[in-house]
């Protein structure tokens, strides 16, 4: 099936909310508005005014927000995905199951008429022991980079990292990492905060990073994070050294399960998380079972993932 010239793209996480207005042959964007109102806060304001209609609440906000784009953009499809589809977002949609097919079309979606505009709502994906929401549409758009495999794992780092195995055409299973928001919170407000500074990656802290993947990768991640209080206090560690070896212990754990596989492993991220973790796994895996996919092709993947499941849907 044809999809039209341009779809508006919706991804409404937890605390960002970004639309697109986008050509479908292309998948240029030619407008982007972003707020920093996702589905948590928006949903608490919701709470505040006393509840109601949740799904009109949040159609008003889409509808409000778009009356920054060009005129005459609302008549396109609006695909949304994330959090939208959650028991605080737009409207709670039941989960679709594994496996699902790499052109999306086994993902579950509904069609709504809000405030005049055509909304494709996306779910997400569960798995025996996990969720995603977003993440499968960026697999969706990433397939074509594992469909000369075999078998692959998809590696999408973030606050929540996923690592998404895929054979003979779907992807059967998933698991999430908290790296992120472990690394965010250990910064922050643990005991630790204290004892590292963030800065700008750059190669002087090479060391300090691999150090920490060395044993993040060997099972110490857990009992070396005090070591990095011990380094300050006791040898004068620079916090920034101590901030990329915190990182490095984080992501050596997340990958540690990869060690051995005979898969390939195809990474997208976009910079700098896409440089810690090139790092991190070209210390255990050959140059040739490592596929690496960076910052303009992570970009795309959402909206090819959301291309594809609107030509189910148009």
């Amino acid at each position: 099936m044809s999809v039209s010239e341009y779809f508006i793209s919706c991804d409404w996480g937890t605390s960002n909310f970004r639309l697109r207005l986008v050509e479908s042959q292309t998948l240029k964007v030619c407008y982007e508005h972003r707020t920093s109102v996702g589905v948590k806060s928006l949903h608490e304001q919701y709470i505040a005014q006393g509840g109601g209609d949740q799904l009109q609440f949040f159609a008003d906000y889409l509808s409000r927000e778009l009356t920054h784009f060009p005129e005459g953009s609302r008549a396109y499809q609006i695909v949304a995905c994330g959090m939208a589809s959650a028991n605080i977002g737009l409207k709670n949609l039941a989960y679709a199951s594994l496996p699902i097919t790499a052109d999306g079309q086994s993902l579950l979606a509904e069609s709504l008429t809000l405030n005049g505009l055509q909304i494709l709502l996306v779910s997400g994906v569960k798995a025996q022991d996990s969720m995603m929401r977003g993440e499968e549409i960026q697999a969706v758009g990433l397939a074509g980079h594992l469909q000369h495999y075999e078998q692959a794992i998809l590696l999408l780092p973030g606050t929540h990292s996923k690592h998404i195995h895929y054979a003979d055409g779907a992807y059967h299973a998933f698991s999430t990492y908290m790296t992120g928001e472990l690394f965010d919170i250990l910064t922050k407000q643990s005991l630790l905060a204290s004892s590292v500074a963030a800065s700008v990656w750059t190669a002087d802290r090479q060391g300090a990073f691999e150090e920490g993947v060395k044993l993040g990768l060997q099972g110490q991640m857990n009992s070396s994070l005090f070591k990095i209080r011990a380094k300050e206090i006791l040898d004068g560690q620079d916090k920034k050294d101590n901030y990329y070896l915190l990182s490095g212990l984080l992501i050596g754990d997340e990958l540690a399960s990869l060690q051995g596989t005979n898969q390939q492993v195809v990474m997208a991220a976009a910079s700098p998380i896409f440089d810690l973790y090139r790092l991190a796994l070209n210390t255990f895996l050959p140059s040739g079972q490592l596929v690496l996919l960076g910052e303009k092709v992570q970009e795309e993947a959402l909206l090819a993932g959301q291309r594809k499941i609107l030509t189910y849907h148009e």
